[in-house]
């Protein structure tokens, strides 16, 4: 990792942003840049010529200094929405990691669904959601057993740590039948659960560096949500594949909703 940008809102949850920004700049050796967008309301569009761009990078730097062992801030600051300013600021300088803060649990969902949606469609690169939790704790990846789920290697390599890492495989195969398909969906479940078996041994066998996790579940988000949080995990990696802008990651599936509910940082990643 060479160079990591990371987006100050002017919010509380800045000091979150700033403590996994620096943490992972040293682990890793990468540059750090922080951004933030000057955004005024659509429906005032005259008000940017009031507002002090200099003066706003200003009280930001000092801010910065506030919670940052740094010795140096490099801050970039720009008449923008949030969204493009983090893609324009990324492409320039390289970036390899974009870290986000999350306003708060009430916003959690506005919030996914604005910036950072706009960001994780069309980024390509691994998106961290910086939370109130250490980034030395445990780390948790969900998996649907799949080719796309993000290695423990390469989670352990790209955060440069040594932190327990986990494969959640959250099963959930009820479904509701009339009386006259008992039978049949008895024994369609009883062939699917014996497949999912299959899956796991051949997952188990593919995957020997980390250990994997097999439980039921009625809604796959809240379980994993659930384990997570009675486990001591204090990050979870999702990852899809990258599609290039085709709206690549989770919104309206079960990461989306995972990375609404969940309390934990979010390492949102893309594998080709």
């Amino acid at each position: 990792m060479k160079h990591i940008i990371a987006a100050l809102a002017m919010h509380e949850s800045d000091i979150y942003v700033i403590d996994k920004a620096e943490e992972l700049s040293k682990r890793t050796g990468a540059k750090l840049t922080y951004l933030h967008a000057i955004e005024t309301p659509f429906f005032d569009f005259f008000s940017s010529k009031h507002l002090d761009e200099n003066k706003i990078k200003e009280e930001l730097i000092n801010s910065v200094k506030k919670h940052s062992k740094a010795k140096t801030v490099n801050i970039v600051t720009a008449f923008s929405s949030g969204w493009e300013l983090i893609l324009k600021t990324a492409k320039e300088c390289g970036a390899d990691l974009v870290i986000l803060g999350n306003m708060s649990k009430s916003h959690a969902v506005v919030y996914m669904g604005s910036t950072a949606k706009r960001v994780l469609e069309k980024i390509g690169i691994p998106v961290f959601i910086a939370r109130d939790k250490s980034i030395n704790g445990k780390i948790l990846i969900p998996t649907d057993l799949g080719h796309y789920t993000m290695s423990a290697s390469k989670v352990k390599e790209f955060l440069k740590t040594d932190s327990k890492i986990t494969y959640l495989y959250a099963n959930s195969t009820s479904f509701g039948v009339s009386v006259p398909y008992a039978t049949l969906a008895v024994q369609s479940l009883e062939f699917i659960q014996e497949e999912i078996e299959k899956q796991v041994e051949e997952f188990k066998k593919e995957r020997t560096d980390a250990e994997v996790v097999v439980m039921e579940a009625e809604v796959v988000s809240e379980a994993v949500k659930d384990y997570a949080e009675q486990n001591g995990y204090t990050t979870i990696v999702l990852a899809s594949r990258n599609l290039s802008g085709l709206n690549p990651i989770i919104f309206g599936s079960t990461a989306s909703r995972i990375a609404q509910i969940a309390d934990t940082n979010l390492l949102l990643t893309f594998v080709e």
